[in-house]
């Protein structure tokens, strides 16, 4: 039987294995959606035990790193964000990254979004679902904090020096169980964090997880004390929102294997690009619109010339963001009504889209889809 062959658009030709009796995608409940994922160039493009994002969401986790020059340098202290940034491999050395465009197929019956990440030691992706306890976390507190922090579930207390089972109500502080990365309640009466009302998390690899960012606050107060590193990543969350997705190894279809009753996603078309050439591109429209759109900050003149050509100088970090953010999003919390924010988010879209292009249209290079080893 030949194998049937798929082409959508500029995207890659994909060979797909003939239709078995192997499980498929429930057609009710089948969607196609294009995602965005960024890693290592040398890594396969399928998103095996990774994170993706919509072009929305993929915009705000972008943003994020555009300061991290600062968050991880002069402004290390300032941020809980560093301890969360600046170890990622993900995004800290563009020249050995790329962006990979991709379409999958996927169930829509969505599961709870799962955090995963690459170990950069071994190079293998794992997921851990997010706020859902683990009660065999005890055991690993002889193993140290790295061993506990790389477990599903699992946090160290450094106070304690053991691992815990991570969730509300290891949460002392009022603020941080309200205002923190994970959502929480505050029980007045008891005096403790617990974990809000509703359903439970379920940590069902089989599923896809979804998370729709305009449900989650990730530090958006006035309440405490907010550096600029604070406002710069609270108003790219408010500016741009998204969805999230993870990709379970244990969700993907396997049209080779009989013996499969169920899965939730499918690689249909992928296209891999630099991210050294998406952020050039990138760049380029923000420091032409600082010059000559309505929004532009008009800013990145006052910088000198090797600043204007240095993304990881203070002058020009702090531009960009008076220039996507506008002229108040290093200093004060901003939302969709706020006047003067910065580069509509429209024309941010296009911006972020624009080096998928055909490279006669302006677009990137694409890379050859390579395999990690």
């Amino acid at each position: 039987m030949p194998f049937p062959l798929l082409f959508f658009g500029p995207l890659t030709l994909l060979l797909l294995s003939p239709l078995t009796n192997a499980a498929r995608i429930d057609s009710k409940r089948a969607l196609n959606i294009t995602l965005y994922h960024v890693n290592e160039r040398n890594y396969s493009v399928s998103p095996r035990n990774m994170n993706t994002a919509d072009i929305n969401g993929d915009i705000y986790f972008d943003l994020r790193t555009k300061g991290l020059p600062l968050e991880c340098g002069a402004l290390i202290n300032t941020s809980f964000w560093s301890q969360l940034d600046c170890d990622n491999p993900e995004v800290a050395n563009a020249s050995q990254l790329a962006i990979t465009k991709l379409i999958l197929e996927v169930d829509t019956n969505w599961g709870d979004y799962a955090d995963c990440n690459v170990d950069p030691g071994t190079g293998v992706y794992t997921c851990a679902c997010e706020n859902v306890p683990n009660d065999d976390c005890g055991a690993l507190t002889s193993a140290g904090a790295k061993t506990c922090g790389d477990t599903n579930g699992c946090d160290w207390d450094h106070g304690d020096g053991r691992c815990e089972s991570y969730g509300c109500s290891n949460i002392t502080q009022k603020l941080e169980c309200i205002q923190g990365y994970r959502k929480c309640a505050w029980d007045a009466a008891q005096d403790a964090c617990a974990d809000p009302p509703g359903p439970k998390p379920v940590c069902n690899k089989s599923l896809v997880g979804f998370l729709n960012l305009s449900n989650v606050d990730w530090g958006r107060s006035s309440h405490y004390s907010m550096s600029k590193v604070d406002y710069w990543h609270g108003n790219t969350l408010a500016k741009t929102f998204g969805f999230w997705y993870s990709t379970w190894t244990e969700g993907e279809c396997r049209p080779d294997d009989p013996k499969q009753h169920f899965c939730s996603w499918r690689l249909v078309a992928a296209e891999k690009i630099s991210k050294m050439c998406s952020d050039a591109s990138i760049d380029a429209a923000v420091i032409a619109g600082d010059a000559h759109a309505p929004w532009g900050a008009r800013c990145f003149s006052g910088c000198s010339v090797a600043d204007r050509h240095n993304s990881s100088s203070a002058c020009f970090i702090e531009c960009f963001y008076n220039n996507v953010l506008g002229p108040h999003g290093s200093s004060q919390l901003m939302n969709h009504t706020s006047p003067n924010f910065g580069m509509p988010l429209s024309e941010l879209r296009v911006a972020w889209a624009r080096p998928f292009l055909s490279v006669a249209e302006g677009g990137c290079p694409p890379l050859l889809l390579g395999k990690h080893p």
